[in-house]
């Protein structure tokens, strides 16, 4: 399963997306999993041992901006569909 795949199975964010069904169905050895962990923890550790935090404060801005507005333009398409617009 690619990484932008998990929106795309039936049962993402139901009642029956549950550890079981990832178990039996989504990823059986828990690799993807291990290696999102295993990812997280790496990057926990690397920015903690870190005197100053690899962040640019005006990239993650102009992305959130951008972020917010594709969610609000996707938001209005969502509605005006609803309507029939």
């Amino acid at each position: 399963m690619n990484s932008a795949s998990h929106r795309h199975y039936p049962a993402y964010h139901t009642v029956v997306d549950n550890f079981d069904y990832v178990e039996r169905f989504i990823d059986p050895s828990l690799s993807a999993h291990v290696s999102l962990t295993q990812l997280a923890a790496d990057i926990v550790l690397q920015t903690s041992s870190s005197a100053r935090l690899p962040l640019d404060v005006r990239e993650l801005a102009d992305t959130l901006e951008m972020e917010y507005d594709a969610l609000q333009q996707d938001g209005m398409d969502l509605f005006n569909d609803l309507l029939g617009i």
